[in-house]
């Protein structure tokens, strides 16, 4: 479970950093579309060797997933059973569920099948709307992925990540970079997480699952906004970030509490 965790974090790592670089190009060319998971993982698949490096992927993704159900389930970080721990145990949990739609979407690419964009946000969303309070339910989840957004800036801004590390471990240049992806990196995500969660709440209210947004939508929201061609940079720049602190948690994460 260990190796797997940590083949998992370089998985996530790479799809962030095509995420960022792929979205990067797009602010700087001043056109094409901004990218999600989907298409990060699309274009492992069109590299020379793809179809292996797809299955790679695939496998660190879902070895990332199942480490985050154990966290959920065994809390080797002891966060307890309280309402703060539960909400944390939950998050990984859900973590590990979207972790582990990637995956599949990496084999079948590696199978040669389209995986389109079934398993979207729309998809999932006009699901839970048909069910009894499916609109509650729906705006719930926005306001759980809106203070997930929060939760990320706070940990940026308070070097909270720092716990989930071997930081003894880290020479002093290490440490400085780690330290600055992290926060550089959750930032980031904590923007493109605010926006998916106020896009839920937005599509609970109107009762229309086509208001909601996947990662590439939120980027291009970012896009189409006030001075969007410098948000877009400065966010994709981010999410690249994010992605080099990941590789670092290959080496560096305890692994008894999620790096991030």
């Amino acid at each position: 479970m260990r190796t797997l965790a940590r083949v998992g974090f370089a998985a996530k790592g790479l799809v962030y950093v095509l995420i960022g670089a792929l979205s990067l190009q797009t602010a700087l060319r001043g056109g094409g579309q901004t990218a999600g998971g989907r298409e990060a993982v699309g274009v492992i698949g069109e590299q020379p060797f793809g179809q292996v490096l797809l299955f790679v992927v695939g496998i660190g993704l879902l070895g990332y997933a199942l480490w985050r159900e154990v966290l959920a389930i065994k809390d080797p970080g002891h966060v307890g059973h309280d309402a703060k721990g539960t909400a944390e145990r939950v998050g990984w949990a859900v973590s590990g569920v979207v972790s582990a739609g990637l995956a599949l979407t990496a084999f079948q690419l590696a199978l040669g099948r389209d995986s389109g964009r079934g398993g979207g946000s729309e998809t999932w969303v006009g699901t839970l709307m048909e069910q009894p309070f499916g609109g509650v339910l729906v705006g719930l989840a926005g306001a759980v992925v809106i203070g997930v957004a929060v939760a990320q800036i706070r940990k940026s801004m308070k070097c909270r990540f720092a716990r989930d590390l071997d930081t003894e471990r880290m020479s002093s240049p290490e440490r400085t970079w780690v330290f600055r992806m992290a926060r550089i990196g959750l930032i980031s995500r904590g923007v493109v997480f605010g926006i998916i969660g106020s896009a839920l709440i937005k599509a609970a209210i109107a009762h229309d699952p086509g208001q909601s947004k996947d990662v590439d939508d939120a980027l291009a929201t970012l896009a189409t906004s006030p001075f969007g061609t410098v948000l877009l940079v400065l966010v994709a720049a981010g999410l690249c970030a994010y992605g080099v602190y990941m590789f670092f948690c290959t080496r560096y994460s305890k692994l008894s509490h999620p790096a991030a």
